[in-house]
C-alpha cells in the first residue's frame, strides 16, 4: 500500500467531521477477484497470492469492511507462523488494525498498530511511509480514547518521520491531523492555521482529496469562530465537487460540519434541506463507516435541536458505534438533554453527572504545553522542508551542468576522432600516391628498356652483322680479316645479350625458377663469376603471381648487375624459399662494395626499393667480415 493510500485511510478515521476514502471502481474489484480465482486454481506462488489479497483488501477497506476483513484473513492464513521480517506481513497486520478501528474497536486497533510499529524499523529496507502512517494511526487511537498527551507524542514521532520523506502530501496530512487536535481542544485560530497549511501543501502535491479534507477542517473552524458565511461557502463547494466526482462519501464528509454550522447559525430551514440530502446519501455509503457514524451523531443533534427528542434518542441508542465518533462528554451531554426534553429528569441527571466526572480528569495543562511544542515543531519542519527543496534544486542544477560537461567532452572527443581519421586517410592517400608514382616510374623504366632493347636489336646488331659480312667479302690479309671479324662478332653478341636482358621476361611458357636459373647461368658464363643458385625443391613456382615474379626477376637482374660492376666478387650464393605465403631470398657474396655509397647515390638501390614497394616487399643489406648479405622478403598474397 502506498503512503498516499495509508494517509487517505487514516484521515478517514481522524476528524470529528465525517472523513472520506476512495471508493474502488467495481471493475477494479471484479478484475482482482478474477485474477485471484485464476491464481488459486493454478496454485500460484505465495507471494503472488499475497499481492492479490492485499490489493483487494485495500480496495474493499472503505466500502465493504467484511470483504476487506475476509481477504486480510486469507493473506494471514498463508503464514504458518508470524513473520515480522516480511514487509507484506506487516502491511496485512496494519490493514487488520485499520479494520478494527473502523469497527470501533479502538483499543484492539491501537495494540495492532503498536505491534506493527515495533517491528517496522527492523525491516531490511526501512519503509518510512509505513512507519509515519503507523505513528499517526496510533495518535488517532489515543485521541479517540481521550488520551491527548499520548496522541501528541505520536504525532510528534510522525512529524520526525515526515522530515525524512520530504513529501508535500505527507506534510499536508500531518498539518491536518494537528489541526484536528487543535480543533478538539478549542484552539481554533491555531487549528485554522494548520488547516490552511494543509490545503497549501495539498495544492503543491496536486492532491485534490487532501485539499478537500483540509477545506473541511477550515470550514469547521470558521464555524466555531462564528464566521458562518465563510464556513458554509467552503463546505458547500466541497459538497458540489464531491458530487461532481460521483463520490457520496466525500460529499458526506463536508455535509456533517455544514449541518453543524447551520445549527450554530440558527438556520433551521437550510439545515433541514441539507439534512434531507444527507438522509438520501447515507444509503450509498457503508453503514458503519466513520462517515456514516458521524452523520448519525449530527443527525441526532439536529433532531434534538428542532425538538424531536425521541427521534434523537433512537438514533443515539440504535447504534452503539456512534459513540466512537463523538467525544465522550458531548455524547452523554446530548443524551442528558434529550431525556430532559422528554421529562425524564432522573436519566438526565445521571448522564450529566457522567459528563462532569469525565471533564474533571480528561484535560490538563500538560496538553496545552505539548500542543505549543508541536506547533513550533511543525514550523521548524516547514523550514527544513523548504531547505530540502532548495538543496534538491541545487542538485538538479549541478546535474544539468554535469550533463553539459559530458556533452561538450563527447563533442570534443568526436572531433578528435574525426581529425585523426582524416589525418590517417591523408597519410594513406600519400602512401598510395607514392606507390602510384613508383609504379609509373617502373613502367616508364620498363618502356624505356623495351625501346632500347628494340633499337639495339633491330639497329645496332643488324648494322654490325652487315659490317661483318662486308669485311668477309673484302680482299685483305687473312689474319687482319679474322681478327676484325672476331672482334665485331663479340661486340654483336654483347649487344644482343644486353638487348635480351632489357626485354621483359615472358612467363607464359615458364616460371620464375626457370627464368632465374637461365639468367644466373648466362651471367656466370659471361662474367666468369661463380653463381650458386639454390631454390627450395618443394616450392610451387606456378602459384607465384606473374606480377610478383616479374618484379623479382628484375630485382635479381639489378642486384647481380650491381655486384658484378662494383663488388669485384668471385663467388655469389643465392637461396630462394617460400615460407607460409612469403617469398624469401637470401643472397651472399664476397667483395668490397660500399653499401652506403651505393645507397646514397646510385639508382640501382632506388630501382630495387621502388620495385619492392609496388609488390609490398622490403630488403635488408648487412656487411660482415666475409662480404655482404642481402635479405629480401615479399608477401605473395
Amino acid at each position: 500500500m502506498t503512503m498516499k493510500k495509508h494517509i487517505l485511510t487514516l484521515i478517514f478515521l481522524l476528524t470529528t467531521a465525517a472523513l472520506i476514502s476512495i471508493q474502488a471502481e467495481p471493475s477494479v474489484i471484479d478484475s482482482l477477484k478474477q485474477e485471484i480465482q485464476r491464481a488459486e486454481r493454478q496454485k500460484a506462488s505465495r507471494d503472488k497470492l499475497l499481492e492479490l489479497y492485499q490489493n483487494l483488501c485495500v480496495e474493499y477497506e472503505t466500502i465493504d469492511a467484511d470483504s476487506s476483513f475476509r481477504y486480510i484473513q486469507k493473506g494471514l492464513s498463508l503464514y504458518e507462523q508470524p513473520n515480522f521480517q516480511e514487509e507484506v506481513y506487516l502491511h496485512l497486520l496494519n490493514a487488520l488494525a485499520n479494520h478494527f478501528l473502523m469497527e470501533g474497536e479502538v483499543e484492539r486497533a491501537k495494540e495492532g498498530f503498536k505491534t506493527v510499529a515495533a517491528h517496522a524499523p527492523q525491516l531490511k529496507e526501512r519503509n518510512y511511509d509505513l512507519e509515519g502512517v503507523l505513528e499517526s494511526s496510533i495518535g488517532v487511537c489515543y485521541r479517540k480514547l481521550g488520551m491527548y498527551d499520548s496522541a501528541v507524542y505520536h504525532y510528534n514521532r510522525a512529524i520526525d518521520i515526515c522530515k525524512k520523506t520530504g513529501k508535500p502530501e505527507d506534510v499536508s496530512s500531518i498539518y491536518y491531523n494537528i489541526g484536528v487536535l487543535y480543533h478538539l481542544n478549542k484552539r481554533y485560530e491555531e487549528a485554522l492555521t494548520q488547516g490552511k497549511l494543509s490545503a497549501e501543501y495539498a495544492q503543491k502535491a496536486h492532491d485534490l482529496l487532501m485539499e478537500l479534507y483540509a477545506n473541511c477542517l477550515i470550514g469547521g473552524v470558521y464555524s466555531k469562530l462564528g464566521k458562518y458565511t465563510e464556513a458554509c461557502q467552503i463546505l458547500r463547494q466541497n459538497i458540489e465537487k464531491a458530487l461532481d466526482a460521483d463520490t457520496p462519501l466525500l460529499a458526506m464528509s463536508s455535509l456533517c460540519p455544514l449541518l453543524g454550522t447551520y445549527q450554530l447559525w440558527n438556520k433551521k430551514d437550510s439545515a433541514q434541506i441539507f439534512l434531507k440530502k444527507g438522509e438520501e446519501l447515507i444509503h450509498q455509503i457503508p453503514p458503519n463507516s466513520p462517515t456514516a457514524l458521524e452523520f448519525y451523531a449530527t443527525q441526532a443533534s439536529l433532531y434534538h435541536w428542532i425538538g424531536k427528542y425521541q427521534r434523537s434518542l433512537d438514533i443515539l441508542t440504535g447504534n452503539p458505534l456512534i459513540q466512537t465518533q463523538v467525544p465522550y462528554d458531548k455524547f452523554y451531554k446530548l443524551m442528558a438533554h434529550n431525556y430532559e426534553g422528554l421529562g425524564n429528569y432522573q436519566k438526565a441527571y445521571q448522564y450529566i453527572e457522567k459528563v462532569c466526572t469525565y471533564q474533571d480528569s480528561v484535560f490538563n495543562g500538560k496538553i496545552k504545553d505539548e500542543l505549543s511544542e508541536l506547533n513550533e515543531k511543525l514550523r521548524t519542519s516547514d523550514k527544513e522542508l523548504k531547505i530540502a527543496r532548495l538543496e534538491k534544486d541545487q542538485a538538479q542544477q549541478k546535474q544539468i551542468r554535469l550533463r553539459h560537461a559530458v556533452f561538450y567532452v563527447t563533442v570534443i572527443v568526436a572531433l578528435l576522432i574525426v581529425v585523426s581519421v582524416l589525418l590517417y586517410k591523408r597519410r594513406l592517400q600519400k602512401k598510395e600516391t607514392e606507390l602510384i608514382a613508383a609504379r609509373q616510374y617502373i613502367e616508364g623504366l620498363e618502356n624505356e628498356r623495351k625501346r632500347l632493347a628494340k633499337d639495339l636489336h633491330d639497329g645496332v646488331c643488324n648494322d654490325l652483322l652487315g659490317a661483318i659480312l662486308q669485311v668477309q667479302q673484302q680482299v685483305s690479309p687473312n689474319e687482319l680479316k679474322a681478327t676484325t671479324v672476331h672482334t665485331l662478332e663479340e661486340i654483336r653478341n654483347g649487344i644482343r645479350a644486353i638487348s635480351h636482358e632489357l626485354m621483359p621476361p615472358n612467363f607464359q611458357f615458364t616460371d620464375l625458377n626457370e627464368m632465374l636459373t637461365d639468367y644466373f647461368s648466362k651471367m656466370q658464363e659471361v662474367s666468369g663469376v661463380t653463381i650458386h643458385y639454390v631454390p627450395r625443391p618443394q616450392t610451387e613456382w606456378s602459384h607465384i603471381p606473374e606480377r610478383i615474379g616479374y618484379e623479382i626477376y628484375r630485382i635479381m637482374q639489378e642486384t647481380i648487375s650491381n655486384i658484378l660492376k662494383h663488388a669485384h666478387a668471385s663467388h655469389i650464393q643465392i637461396h630462394l624459399d617460400e615460407v607460409s605465403g612469403t617469398l624469401v631470398i637470401e643472397l651472399q657474396y664476397d667483395g668490397n662494395w660500399e653499401v652506403s655509397a651505393e645507397g646514397n647515390k646510385g639508382i640501382g638501390l632506388r630501382t630495387i626499393e621502388d620495385r619492392l614497394k609496388t609488390i609490398g616487399g622490403h630488403y635488408i643489406i648487412r656487411k660482415n667480415s666475409t662480404g655482404i648479405d642481402i635479405h629480401i622478403q615479399v608477401l605473395l598474397h
